[in-house]
């Protein structure tokens, strides 16, 4: 039995039907790789203009003043308790 499905595979394996198949499952991972490295080309340029446009935007905008810390003033009670 064993013999038989090896002389079958390798049939098989040789049809047309078996290398039209290899022809498209080649082409299929050939558009994968090239619209990976697309991506990848294309995702490097946004984040690169994300940067440079937050870095403008950075420059443009005045920085918020520092809060300063409230200094209590001293009242009479409280200058009666020093005392």
């Amino acid at each position: 039995m064993i013999d038989n499905v090896h002389q079958f595979l390798g049939t098989v394996a040789e049809s047309e039907l078996a290398q039209a198949a290899r022809r498209s499952a080649r082409t299929i991972w050939n558009a994968h790789r090239a619209a990976f490295e697309t991506t990848r080309v294309e995702a490097g340029k946004v984040i690169t203009l994300a940067i440079g446009e937050g870095q403008k935007l950075a420059r443009s905008v005045k920085p918020a003043p520092v809060a300063r810390k409230a200094t209590r003033r001293s009242t009479r009670r409280t200058a009666r308790r020093a005392a």
